[in-house]
């Protein structure tokens, strides 16, 4: 069948209507039931998610793929397309997810769903998903509210990873980790909130899997400099990093280093951290410094050189010049 079909083809066909809607859904469904390829299965869900169908036999394929699909990537495709097409009949088994699910992929999916949870028909769900970002907290020493963005952080390990679960345990030794040119650690946390965050995705993501080297590294001079150069070395970056939008929760933050990560964009959120005073957001891949900057009032030092920045806006020259030290 994938010889011939594909969920492309088959949306092609209905777009240009070669083929008739119930016709590309039954084959749409053929795919999610026999197809051997994951990412087959997980754009077909995307595909009929896309056309809006609601039919009860639809659903209980889904469900199926939900409770059963051994990759994380369909599971989330079909939990976006129950939390769109299916929320009433889909409102238990996503309460049973997020008791049972153990991918931050597909656990990130249903927070993003962005349910008005103060509507009592979601007060189980509601329940879950708030003693799940509890346990987080706990883990890490953070309030709940900020574990959202631990969460995002995991699900972003996830996507470089085949079959990666939750993993809390690296969040101790990030909180050990100087960043010298930060003056901070990579995760320093006071009164539960975290103030200052040094987040490389690749230095993280070598100490997430390679917890018995961590001795090692810390006893170094400079452990950034080290893992920088494994990474060229390995070319192990994780290309046009997403920042969470959820980093605005991070309402005590104080001190942010995103440099080397190969961002194109940032998120807007990101100029909500009304207590920022330092941020680096040097050698990544922007090509402009957002106007939003001069919204973080507070800001005294900004780090940005080594961009792809050819033009800087005449607001955004002025805030610039009022800031104590900045590199461009």
């Amino acid at each position: 069948m994938e010889k011939f079909l594909s969920p492309e083809t088959i949306y092609s066909g209905l777009k240009n209507k070669e083929i008739d809607r119930a016709i590309a859904v039954d084959q749409l469904i053929s795919l999610i039931e026999v197809s051997n390829n994951p990412k087959t299965r997980s754009e077909s869900i995307t595909v009929l998610n896309q056309l809006k169908i609601h039919d009860p036999k639809l659903f209980k394929v889904i469900e199926s793929s939900l409770l059963s699909d051994e990759d994380p990537y369909v599971r989330r495709s079909a939990v976006d397309l129950i939390g769109h097409q299916f929320l009433k009949e889909g409102l238990d088994i996503l309460t049973w997810v997020v008791q049972h699910e153990k991918s931050p992929l597909v656990l990130k999916a249903i927070f993003d769903l962005n349910l008005d949870l103060t509507n009592t028909r979601f007060k189980s769900l509601n329940k879950e998903l708030n003693e799940y970002l509890a346990k987080i907290a706990l883990v890490v020493g953070i309030v709940s509210n900020e574990a959202k963005f631990i969460l995002d952080l995991e699900a972003l390990f996830a996507q470089s990873e085949e079959n990666y679960v939750l993993e809390l345990t690296s969040y101790q030794f990030y909180t050990k980790l100087i960043d010298s040119k930060l003056g901070e650690f990579w995760l320093t946390i006071k009164n539960k909130h975290i103030e200052s965050l040094s987040f490389n995705f690749f230095n993280w993501n070598y100490v997430k899997q390679n917890p018995g080297l961590f001795n090692s590294i810390s006893n170094l001079q400079d452990p950034v400099i080290y893992l920088n150069l494994l990474g060229k070395i390995y070319s192990l970056y994780n290309k046009n990093l997403k920042i969470p939008e959820s980093i605005s929760l991070l309402t005590k933050l104080r001190k942010l280093n995103l440099s080397k990560n190969f961002i194109i964009k940032l998120p807007k959120s990101m100029f909500l951290l009304s207590n920022l005073i330092y941020l680096d957001l040097s050698y990544n891949m922007l090509d402009e410094i957002p106007e939003e900057i001069t919204n973080l009032k507070s800001l005294t030092s900004l780090r940005i050189q080594n961009n792809q920045i050819s033009k800087i806006p005449k607001e955004v020259s002025e805030y610039l010049d009022k800031l104590s030290t900045y590199k461009i």
